[in-house]
């Protein structure tokens, strides 16, 4: 996911040396030292040229100390998600794994899983999503398969990882994989976006699949119709979903995605929608436009602070520069383009435990991170960039235990 990211409210304090003490015993620099903070940001990251991955860890707090180049890792198609004290970084296509560090010990892994099945005859599972339910249970969404996977997130072995299965491939009648990209857990459901693509072209809406996360099983979110039991997007290719706070609504972003071969063109199909989950019905937000206008180009993630108060970077185009919009997720008020990051270089949002809103910066030659409050109707820059060496990915947010 791109996707969206879980903040865990579980916080402990840390009893540590004294910080200049620590200081003079590693510098602040070396990369496998483990993380010396109660609450820090865990962040995927890739090499410029998309050969090598790894991980920073940063304190949540000033003056944002960071631990860069940690698990270095041999593809960069990787994402991390929070599991409390503990997170999990997801190898994509190629790999298809799912490591798990401990936040004490964050350069060796606890496991490392398959997210492969021989049974099931997929080539590339493609992890998109983790989604953590409880210490002992998690969906993993495949965007090469038509089967998400219940996983027990605490196995001891990989043998115990899988424990269940639920079947979406009825969502595409091209090849059965319904390219399940995204996922967030609300009010005891789990809600999937998929994008339904052929040939990675975008021809069709997108759909959310509502699973009851205590069954495990599908909720008919159509019971007047005889077709599927989703909640059809007006709008295509979805890529992140974010939860709007004080209800149990969500926001889905889509991009529109892509005409297939050979022009590849980008199709003006994506927009902004709000997802009723009482109703299960979707409104359109923001449109894209069309080939003519497009006041947003091209949306690219999305994330939400309060109830009134959301965030969304939009671009003029795959690698083109992006732009900061506020906007309340409630109404179709125009949004606001966030001074200082008009036409930067950006990729993805995150919202930490204090309410902050964590902006990558994609830039090749000064990667890493800005922070960004929000005062008197206004943002202010609590961090202008945090250095994170290699180009970010995605942020979650993990709490270290008591030593």
């Amino acid at each position: 996911m791109k996707n969206p990211v879980t903040m865990k409210t579980l916080r402990t304090c840390l009893l540590l040396l004294p910080a200049m003490l620590l200081a003079a015993c590693d510098g602040g620099s070396n990369a496998n030292d483990a993380p010396l903070f109660a609450d820090s940001a865990v962040i995927a990251t890739r090499a410029t040229n998309y050969s090598s991955g790894a991980v920073s860890l940063v304190a949540a707090s000033a003056p944002f100390t960071a631990r860069n180049s940690v698990a270095a890792s041999a593809t960069s198609d990787l994402f991390v998600r929070s599991g409390g004290d503990h997170y999990f970084v997801v190898k994509r296509f190629d790999t298809n794994q799912v490591l798990r560090y401990a936040a004490s010990n964050p350069a060796t892994p606890v496991y490392t899983y398959s997210t492969q099945d021989a049974t099931d005859g997929t080539a590339q599972s493609n992890p998109s999503d983790l989604l953590i339910v409880s210490d002992t249970k998690a969906y993993l969404l495949r965007y090469g398969s038509g089967k998400l996977w219940i996983v027990n997130p605490s196995a001891t072995t990989e043998a115990a990882f899988k424990i269940g299965e639920i079947d979406l491939s009825a969502y595409d009648t091209f090849d059965g994989v319904p390219e399940m990209t995204a996922g967030i857990v609300r009010n005891g459901r789990l809600y999937v976006a998929m994008q339904r693509l052929e040939s990675f072209a975008s021809v069709k809406t997108g759909y959310i699949a509502v699973i009851d996360i205590a069954t495990n099983t599908e909720i008919d979110t159509q019971p007047a119709t005889d077709g599927l039991k989703g909640i059809e997007l007006p709008v295509r290719d979805p890529v992140s979903l974010a939860g709007i706070p004080g209800s149990n609504n969500i926001l889905v972003l889509a991009d529109g995605g892509y005409s297939g071969a050979p022009d590849y063109a980008q199709l003006y199909e994506g927009g902004i929608v709000r997802i009723d989950t009482a109703a299960n019905s979707a409104t359109l937000v923001f449109d894209d436009g069309d080939a003519t206008t497009h006041p947003f180009d091209f949306f690219a993630d999305i994330a939400t602070v309060t109830s009134d108060r959301a965030y969304f970077i939009s671009s003029t185009g795959f690698g083109a520069a992006q732009t900061l919009y506020r906007f309340n997720p409630n109404t179709s008020a125009a949004p606001v383009a966030v001074p200082g990051f008009q036409a930067v270089a950006m990729g993805s949002l995150a919202v930490d435990p204090n309410g902050k809103l964590w902006v990558t910066r994609t830039s090749s030659t000064q990667p890493g991170v800005s922070i960004l409050g929000f005062t008197s109707g206004a943002e202010t820059v609590d961090a202008s960039l945090i250095d994170t060496v290699l180009t970010p990915i995605n942020i979650d947010f993990i709490t270290v235990p008591v030593l």
